[in-house]
């Protein structure tokens, strides 16, 4: 399979094309961590750490159930509800780490692999409300993973209704990484989402050089986020209210449910 723990650099590029047009881009960088050997990852780079505050780190309580517990255990419980068989397995997670303590994660793409088949891809995203959705896919052959959609379950933008619906399209490589997301809403395509990256070694070096590159980037993130909702309230883009979501926190291949009847997960 030749996929690792990888630092991804690349652009981040958002555009809107109704009811006005707005587009932006962003350098940035991701992390792509392969959750088994993360306690490794921390013991062989100084400036990395897991659980710890550091330079750069990864939380457990950032990921999956947000209470500690290790990120895998709820991937397990996914897997097993989607049908997924979960042993010999190797699970990435593409996100942005915590830099100096901070990070928010818009979205976080979890890769699940059975030697060197992709199994499964949930793709955790999450709100500025404290909430969050994830969209599971249980790939059913090679072409899914180019292709697959969702209904939109989640509020993300103050500025783009719930009526609406996601086409995700995803690749990673050794070296290379594309993540792509189109919403289209009442049959109109809304905007496009994408984060397009190139591979690199991780190791101390190379997350010196992003931290210089790219300092306190995780609170960029953030800024980058209401920065662009101001220009789209200047715009005279309709403001639609947030309305905490009634839906469980997990969906698969489209299939959802009410809290109250959330089982297992």
């Amino acid at each position: 399979m030749g996929i690792e723990t990888t630092i991804f650099n690349g652009t981040v590029s958002h555009v809107r094309f109704l009811p006005k047009k707005h587009k932006f881009n962003y350098k940035v960088y991701s992390m792509l961590f392969e959750i088994d050997r993360l306690e490794e990852t921390g013991e062989s780079n100084y400036l990395f750490s897991y659980n710890k505050f550091n330079l750069f780190s990864f939380f457990n309580k950032d990921h999956g159930d947000k209470d500690g517990t290790h990120p895998k255990i709820w991937i397990r419980k996914i897997a097993k509800k989607a049908g997924v068989e979960i042993k010999n397995t190797k699970i990435f997670c593409l996100c942005y780490p915590r830099v100096l303590g901070y990070v928010f994660n818009p979205i976080s793409v979890w890769f699940v692999y059975s030697k060197s088949n992709l199994e499964m891809l949930v793709y955790e995203v999450r709100n500025t409300f404290g909430e969050d959705h994830s969209y599971v896919f249980k790939m059913k052959n090679k072409s899914t993973k180019f292709s697959h959609k969702s209904k939109k379950l989640l509020h993300v933008s103050p500025f783009i209704s719930m009526n609406g619906r996601y086409q995700f399209s995803t690749n990673l490589e050794k070296g290379n990484v594309s993540i792509v997301i189109k919403e289209i809403s009442d049959e109109k395509h809304l905007l496009t989402a994408s984060f397009v990256g190139k591979g690199s070694i991780f190791n101390d070096k190379n997350l010196f050089l992003n931290f210089i590159l790219y300092p306190l980037l995780t609170i960029k993130v953030i800024y980058g986020i209401h920065f662009q909702a101001l220009i789209l309230w200047l715009k005279n883009i309709k403001y639609v209210k947030h309305k905490k979501s009634s839906l469980s926190k997990v969906s698969y291949n489209n299939k959802y449910s009410k809290k109250n009847d959330r089982k297992n997960i």
